[in-house]
């Protein structure tokens, strides 16, 4: 049987994954500014690995 934390983390998963795809963009946008011909999937990848890093730190802490 699950537990509370993790009937409510059920709840927040698509949210979760709403505000990341929100950080993508945002980022790709914001580097967009500065890099005229951007390859947004290389972008893309750069950011991600950023989340991924940023989120191991958090854990870390």
């Amino acid at each position: 049987m699950a537990t509370i934390e993790e009937v409510e983390m059920g709840r927040y998963a698509q949210e979760l994954e709403d505000d990341v795809r929100h950080l993508v963009r945002k980022y790709c946008r914001i580097m967009a500014w500065d890099v005229p011909d951007l390859d947004e999937q290389a972008a893309r990848r750069l950011i991600l690995a950023a989340l991924r890093s940023s989120v191991t730190l958090v854990e870390s802490e």
